[in-house]
């Protein structure tokens, strides 16, 4: 899931006001469940095991978008499809690529005539700026490196072509504006005279380094549409007033490289069963097969967020299949969707909900599983699901996921997190999200969060097959009776 806490909605969507909207008019289920039965019966708890023994095996090192396990899991999924004969929608592949921006701050290098820096423990890079590389470089002061009135650091100084070190904040002896506390203004002047970087000596190295290592060891990504055109400004690398006094004092040299900005692609993995008589009108159901890669090093395989969520998906499509193979037709289409990138920001579902495959005015509604294999830290048992933007959009798909409850499954509907007031705001932070803003009835099925969220103990001897079993039934029985019935749902 999601890791941000709070996302601010990009569209405001009318909901019904009631954490526990019940059933307000009968709902009648039209699909034939003599044959849904008897194909529920291929989700089986050993293959959800086998798949996700795989899904969140070590060797996958946590599935983190762009990187080599993601890559892996992405096969292994479109392989399955392969096997079962499940295709990929008409005139596509089974991969729909998307590039994603990423700033990792570790790829910048810094030498101080022969001594090579250490990135965190010796300095830092901070801001947008521009990628360069630079040898043998000439350095000189420039006092604070400000202009302000009569006060000018640069004064009777060259500092084309060259390195320039600044000291952090303002002089105490001079009156200078509180504007040029500011690094990037000193930055963009340095720039402007004609420097090639800037070393900005910080008065507290440490707590700066404290407060932002996370940030900086950990590379950021955007979707490539929402990258910020790359700075023009020079490189502006930070350094201990220890370190100055140790290596700078003497410096003749500084050789610097900036490699911080790149684009890396990632794949939504997508299998399609195409439906009868309506088979223009399809239904979606996702899960995202990304998760986080490590933590402290430590590799954080997810089992739960989303491998549980993808076996699932996994196993419904074979249902579906199976029914197809032996003459039965839906009469909708199914887009099984697997994406990723949603632990960065909803990536996945973002592209595909702007570059469909299908006219989203066919799209009938989404099905999204996200961690359904444990037991959150409220429940103390396995038989419960929470229900979230059910009756959001669609009443009528509200309703008809409840009867086919009823029947079928009989587990507890906690709808805690479907309250307007929620101030986990889950209704926005998984994948359904980004078709629910595009007024798609949406379901997103969920379990909570346990002590293990986003963490290396998230691991397959944590999960709960029976319960993980229940609701990818679950799913199937809900999706059956949308695909089967007379009229499209409103």
């Amino acid at each position: 899931m999601f890791k941000k806490r709070f996302l601010i909605p990009t569209l405001i969507i009318f909901c019904c006001g009631c954490s526990l909207f019940r059933k307000t008019k009968p709902v009648f289920l039209e699909a034939d469940y003599n044959k849904a039965k008897e194909y529920a019966n291929f989700i089986t708890k050993e293959e959800l095991f086998n798949n996700l023994s795989v899904l969140s095996a070590d060797s996958l090192e946590g599935r983190e978008t762009t990187k080599p396990g993601q890559k892996k899991a992405a096969d292994f999924i479109r392989n399955f499809f392969i096997s079962n004969n499940i295709p990929p929608p008409p005139k596509t592949k089974y991969f729909q690529k998307f590039s994603v921006g990423i700033s990792d701050f570790k790829r910048a290098s810094l030498v101080v005539d022969n001594d090579t820096l250490e990135i965190i423990k010796d300095f830092y890079l901070f801001g947008n700026t521009k990628d360069t590389s630079f040898s043998n470089i000439n350095v000189v002061s420039v006092g604070y490196g400000i202009i302000d009135g009569d006060y000018n650091d640069y004064l009777n100084v060259d500092v084309k072509n060259k390195v320039v070190i600044i000291n952090e904040g303002v002089p105490e002896s001079a009156t200078i504006s509180k504007g040029w506390q500011s690094w990037r203004k000193k930055q963009k002047l340095a720039t402007e005279k004609g420097a090639l970087a800037v070393i900005t000596i910080k008065n507290d190295y440490g707590s700066s380094i404290e407060r932002i290592a996370p940030f900086l060891l950990n590379p950021q990504m955007k979707m490539h549409k929402d990258v910020l055109a790359q700075s023009n400004m020079i490189p502006n690398f930070c350094v201990s007033q220890q370190l100055f006094n140790r290596l700078f004092k003497t410096a003749n040299k500084v050789s610097f490289t900036v490699d911080i900005n790149y684009l890396a692609e990632a794949e939504n993995v997508l299998g399609y069963i195409e439906g009868g008589e309506y088979k223009d009108e399809v239904l979606v159901v996702s899960a995202h097969y990304d998760h986080i890669g490590y933590d402290n090093g430590e590799i954080c395989n997810g089992a739960d967020d989303d491998g549980s969520g993808t076996v699932s998906l996994m196993s419904v499509a074979k249902a579906f299949i199976e029914a197809k193979k032996n003459g039965f037709t839906n009469k909708r289409s199914i887009l099984f969707l697997a994406v990723s990138g949603e632990e960065k920001g909803l990536f996945g579902s973002r592209y595909y909900t702007e570059n469909p495959v299908f006219p989203l005015k066919n799209t009938i509604a989404d099905l999204n599983i996200d961690m359904v294999g444990r037991i959150d830290t409220v429940h103390t048992d396995i038989n419960y699901i929470y229900l979230i933007g059910s009756d959001k959009i669609s009443k009528e798909l509200h309703n008809i996921n409840e009867m086919v409850n009823d029947k079928f499954i009989g587990i507890d509907l906690d709808y805690t997190f479907n309250s307007e007031d929620d101030p986990n705001n889950f209704y926005y932070r998984s994948d359904h999200y980004n078709f629910a803003k595009n007024n798609i009835p949406v379901i997103f099925y969920f379990s909570g969060i346990h002590r293990d969220y986003h963490k290396p103990t998230d691991d397959i001897e944590k999960i709960n097959f029976d319960k993980l079993h229940n609701t990818a039934k679950y799913v199937f029985f809900t999706a059956w009776e949308l695909v089967n019935r007379e009229k499209r749902i409103k």
